[in-house]
């Protein structure tokens, strides 16, 4: 995507990912009897890291920062995210 916008990347783009489960099987090659229902871009993924176009990263759930988008989160681990992020809250009276 970033090329077709004429961006010249020069590093893998880094995915953070909490689950060392799915950096394990996204970098492993080989075919395994218990992965085999595993979809079609679980292959595309493996072969992005294998073109080095992107690299895989392990990040503690507890700070995985993309959670404040896409979960429900109880008032601390949010105003934690939330900060980690740089989001800044205004709240105005009426």
């Amino acid at each position: 995507m970033l090329t077709d916008m004429g961006v010249v990347q020069r590093n893998a783009t880094k995915i953070w990912e909490d689950n060392q489960g799915a950096i394990a099987l996204a970098q492993k090659t080989g075919y395994h009897a218990r992965t085999k229902h595993v979809d079609i871009r679980h292959h595309f993924i493996r072969k992005t890291i294998e073109a080095g176009t992107v690299a895989l990263a392990y990040v503690d759930t507890k700070h995985q920062l993309a959670d404040v988008l896409t979960k429900a989160l109880g008032s601390k681990t949010f105003k934690f995210l939330r900060d980690a992020n740089g989001i800044q809250c205004k709240i105005t009276k009426q």
